[in-house]
């Protein structure tokens, strides 16, 4: 328990596929939502204060040590030390993802296992391995010279793991990287490797 509280107090409360502490916050929070009642809770719902309630764990409730045991024995049922990145449990075809799942508060949604997208999976859900939350980002300023737009497509472009496609944006995700789309004429020819097929009646 002590190495869980240390990773805990190490973590930098980010959800990056290196980060060390989300795998072991987000089992202790899906623990704590198991719980019968929400005592754990140091402020509980207020409707009036809806952005900043329910807020606090404490620490020295039953339900939420409990909660936390259980988190650790569950990370460790499963082969995983309580500092893990989430890149280690959270992958496509072998490439380590960042984001997490929206009840964690994460404005980048996504989940994974081990095994998605290479037929399999162990964490968090045996044999689930489906990954699910951010699939298409895009991001548009309009300007006077014309839309600029930056997308991505998460999964990759093509469904076959055989081709080149499968996983390349996937690639670009993990490393945080846009694809700059061309709207006008010139931007578009000057796509690299252009092919142009006309097409005749």
């Amino acid at each position: 328990m002590r190495a869980a509280c240390e990773a805990l107090a190490a973590w930098d409360t980010r959800a990056d596929a290196d980060s060390r502490g989300t795998v072991l916050w987000q089992a202790y929070r899906d623990a704590l939502a198991g719980t019968r009642t929400r005592a754990w809770q140091t402020v509980p719902y207020d409707p009036a204060r809806p952005l900043t309630t329910p807020r606090g764990i404490a620490a020295d409730n039953a339900d939420a040590q409990r909660a936390f045991a259980d988190a650790v024995r569950g990370l460790a049922a499963a082969g995983l030390p309580v500092d893990a990145p989430i890149g280690a449990v959270q992958r496509w075809a072998g490439i380590p993802l960042h984001g997490c799942a929206g009840q964690l508060g994460c404005f980048n949604v996504l989940t994974a296992e081990p095994g998605s997208g290479a037929g399999g999976g162990t964490y968090p859900a045996a044999g689930a391995g489906i990954p699910h939350g951010s699939s298409f980002l895009m991001a548009t300023e309009l300007t006077r010279q014309g839309p600029r737009t930056r997308t991505l497509l998460t999964y990759g472009q093509s469904a076959d793991p055989a081709s080149p496609h499968f996983t390349d944006q996937t690639r670009r995700y993990a490393a945080k990287q846009w694809v700059t789309e061309r709207f006008t004429e010139a931007e578009i020819r000057s796509a690299p490797g252009l092919t142009v097929t006309t097409l005749h009646r």
